[in-house]
């Protein structure tokens, strides 16, 4: 597979259901299952941790990238394959980002949404090539995928850009998902301004 290294965005949240929890863990299970190695926030808590300990627990490498400011605070997982100190949150998604060769959005908040919207942008101008997959559990980003097609269909995007991102909903399903996205060129930029609409005279 070309893909060997996997970013995994998600939430940071204990509070949320044991349901999207057991999920992290299943994906991080599962990625290690076809010797992929992961690239994660860093956290100790929450889906973060969840993944991290499903893949490690499997054999998988999980490394983490965590500002400084996070350490000071003790919000990093303390068992990682490794650890990268960043400097601040724009160096650490720069890192992930560019370490990548896919990456998966899991269920999260505003900064997990943070993050897609960086990386759909980057993609959009051929900063970032790898398969996008939106992990849409249980409906959780149907509001998401409405969204980014009410863009397409009011001339925000134009139809190729609906190859930018997968949808996968099933566990199972994750690794073909990110091994069959369409590919993409760097590029990309060449399209990215959307087409004046055709008017009829």
């Amino acid at each position: 597979m070309q893909h060997k290294k996997i970013g995994v965005m998600c939430g940071s949240s204990d509070a949320c259901p044991e349901k999207f929890l057991t999920l992290a863990y299943q994906v991080g299970q599962e990625l290690a299952r076809h010797e992929l190695d992961i690239i994660y926030g860093g956290g100790a808590k929450g889906l973060m941790r969840r993944v991290a300990d499903g893949g490690l627990e499997a054999g998988a490498q999980v490394h983490g990238y965590m500002p400084e400011f996070m350490i000071a605070v003790e919000w990093q997982h303390t068992n990682l394959s490794e650890l990268h100190i960043t400097q601040d949150m724009s160096e650490r998604k720069y890192r992930m980002m560019s370490e990548s060769d896919a990456t998966i959005f899991l269920p999260g908040g505003c900064g997990t949404m943070e993050e897609f919207f960086e990386w759909l942008s980057c993609k959009r101008l051929g900063k970032y090539i790898g398969p996008l997959v939106i992990f849409n559990f249980e409906g959780y980003y149907d509001p998401l995928i409405k969204l980014l097609e009410n863009m397409e269909a009011n001339n925000f995007h134009n139809p190729e850009h609906k190859q930018m991102f997968s949808v996968c909903t099933q566990v199972e399903d994750l690794v073909a998902t990110i091994t069959s996205a369409p590919s993409w060129s760097a590029d990309a930029i060449q399209f990215a301004s959307v087409r004046h609409a055709s008017k009829e005279r």
